[in-house]
């Protein structure tokens, strides 16, 4: 018979500035911690990470994102993965914005040792309320990658990882992001970003649930999906994780970490 335990905990250092996250020009951050571990016929343990921060002075707005993530089954490492990303918006209108940014991403089971992209592009926010805030945006970059051919045990551990040469192929950037407050105590948050290129198209698609427990903290149920449409061999195109995470949120009501 399976046991299992989850255990939630985070502990996140505000700036002093956030404050004043009800201010049009501020600062708004997310930051969140999910563990989860289970034994008895399969002995497997998952961590997950996620920090997002924004600030805003007006025209601009500066978004910065790392998230991580670590598992294991029978002492052996079967998922590990992070990324990150910096963005910079400069509005023209209230709802148009142009934008420019950087991302890196290192998922070890993916079939690349890296991916990293430099976009440009344009966005608008179709839905600006108190309630609902949705956003999409579409650019042009140009990437640079490492695929790598990996070898895997019947667990799904790494035996060998063999680089293959890297390459820089020029992409299309495009995102969508959603968030709507049922009501004050339950919010819905997903994004969906897609980065396609001659080399590859990587999709990124997440959902999450928060409940709030108090003004600052929450709890929250999310699935995550990414995609690589020409992985190598030994790799699969698809990894997923489902997570359940404690929510530590500094939110302006006019700006919403994305």
């Amino acid at each position: 018979m399976c046991k299992q335990v989850g255990l939630f905990l985070l502990a996140s250092v505000a700036l002093c500035s956030t404050a004043h996250a009800d201010d049009a020009n501020g600062w708004a951050s997310r930051a969140q911690l999910g563990y989860a571990k289970t034994s008895g016929n399969t002995d497997s343990s998952t961590g997950n990470a996620l920090f997002h921060i924004a600030r805003a002075f007006d025209p601009w707005k500066v978004l910065f994102g790392l998230e991580g993530l670590y598992g294991s089954t029978k002492g052996e490492t079967t998922a590990q993965a992070w990324d990150t990303y910096l963005q910079a918006h400069y509005s023209f209108t209230d709802r148009l914005y142009g934008y420019g940014g950087v991302r890196y991403d290192d998922n070890r089971f993916s079939g690349f040792a890296y991916q990293e992209a430099l976009t440009t592009g344009a966005g608008y926010q179709f839905v600006k309320t108190d309630a609902t805030k949705l956003s999409a945006q579409i650019g042009v970059g140009a990437r640079h990658l490492r695929p790598e051919i990996l070898t895997e045990d019947a667990v799904g551990g790494i035996i060998s990882a063999q680089e293959l040469d890297a390459a820089t192929d020029a992409v299309i950037d495009g995102g969508v992001n959603l968030e709507h407050a049922f009501n004050q105590y339950t919010k819905l948050i997903g994004a969906v970003a897609v980065e396609s290129g001659r080399q590859n198209t990587m999709t990124t698609a997440g959902i999450s649930l928060q409940v709030k427990m108090s003004n600052v903290l929450s709890l929250a149920a999310g699935y995550q999906l990414v995609r690589n449409s020409q992985p190598p061999p030994g790799a699969g195109p698809t990894n997923s994780n489902t997570t359940l995470n404690l929510v530590y949120e500094l939110a302006n009501k006019n700006l919403a970490p994305q």
